[in-house]
């Protein structure tokens, strides 16, 4: 924790801190807690100041900023570093250009607007201002190639168990292969991995989250697919609970990917809640389109789908909708 996040645990909502007490605590100079009072004000908190009495928290900025989430992570891994960036056109861009320069594993870069984030086929992933959560984490896993998808599937587990943790048990929230989240049938976050590779080892990996909290698709072409926790409750929900409860879920799979027999737990964790298990669906590929029941995940997080003559397909990749009677999503 820095400075400015430790003068701002001093800080209470309730009554004032003594700039005098704050300075011995920290060991600093009261000019130097006055200083970090400033720059948290440019931040967007609003802190009262009274002569013999001190400082008073008025009130939070309504930001992902690192002194609100630091204090409240307990993670091993992830969030070992956090860059609040207020406007980017890629969280992954960003964080790529960070593993260059060698950021340590577990970095989160995160945006309070992101213009020209990325889904899977190229989609665009725009974030409004203030109103999602867009984030990229740099990791260094002890992978294969083979087994990158699998990372991908943990990230929606982890997206699911932490929505979860702030709406409660919904049934309707459920993982479509290979990287979505959806909620009472629409899209509610989607999941990006992106890899360097050698032959048999991972370098790194960008694992790329977009999570829609508080905003609206009303009046949008992505109105009958696309929703936010926002609109599904009928409330605004706390991005900042929410990202802390996101990055301890990381947190956990992540370790998980990488345990004796880890792979095998988040394919079956996986499958608890997958959309197209047991369904029609009709699977486009670079290949063609591949029709059947969906018959769950293999060992390396390919699709299996299970054709006419009883044939099953192992696909590593593709647009999955579901097809026959069902909704086509």
């Amino acid at each position: 924790m820095n400075v400015e996040s430790k003068v701002l645990a001093e800080l209470s909502e309730d009554c004032y801190s003594s700039g005098q007490v704050i300075s011995e605590k920290l060991n600093i100079t009261r000019s130097a807690v006055w200083k970090h009072i400033v720059k948290l004000r440019e931040r967007g908190y609003v802190i009262e100041a009274i002569p013999r009495h001190g400082y008073r928290l008025a009130g939070r900025p309504d930001k992902l900023l690192p002194a609100e989430i630091i204090p409240l992570l307990k993670t091993k891994v992830v969030g070992s570093q956090i860059i609040h960036l207020d406007e980017t056109a890629s969280t992954a861009d960003e964080a790529r250009h960070l593993i260059d320069k060698g950021i340590p594993e577990g970095a989160v870069v995160i945006a309070e607007n992101q213009t020209a984030g990325r889904g899977r086929l190229g989609r665009a992933w725009k974030t409004p201002p203030g109103q999602a959560i867009a984030l990229s984490v740099a990791l260094y896993p002890s992978l294969s190639p083979t087994q990158v998808p699998l990372l991908s599937l943990a990230t929606g587990l982890a997206v699911r168990w932490a929505v979860e943790s702030i709406i409660g048990s919904n049934p309707d929230l459920v993982l479509k292969w290979p990287n979505d989240v959806y909620l009472n049938g629409k899209k509610l976050a989607g999941v990006l991995v992106e890899t360097a590779a050698e032959l048999d080892q991972v370098k790194w990996a960008i694992d790329s989250i977009g999570l829609n909290v508080n905003n609206s698709f009303q009046g949008t072409s992505l109105a009958e697919t696309a929703t936010s926790l926002a609109t599904e409750l009928g409330r605004k929900v706390s991005r900042r609970d929410l990202l802390v409860a996101l990055l301890q879920e990381l947190d956990i799979v992540y370790a998980r990917v990488q345990a004796p027999d880890g792979l095998t737990a988040i394919r079956r964790d996986f499958e608890k809640y997958d959309l197209l298990q047991g369904r029609q669906v009709a699977v486009a590929t670079p290949g063609g389109k591949v029709c059947g029941v969906a018959a769950g995940i293999d060992g390396e997080g390919r699709l299996l789908v299970r054709g006419p003559g009883n044939k099953t397909t192992a696909l590593f990749s593709g647009e999955a909708t579901l097809s026959g009677s069902d909704k086509v999503l």
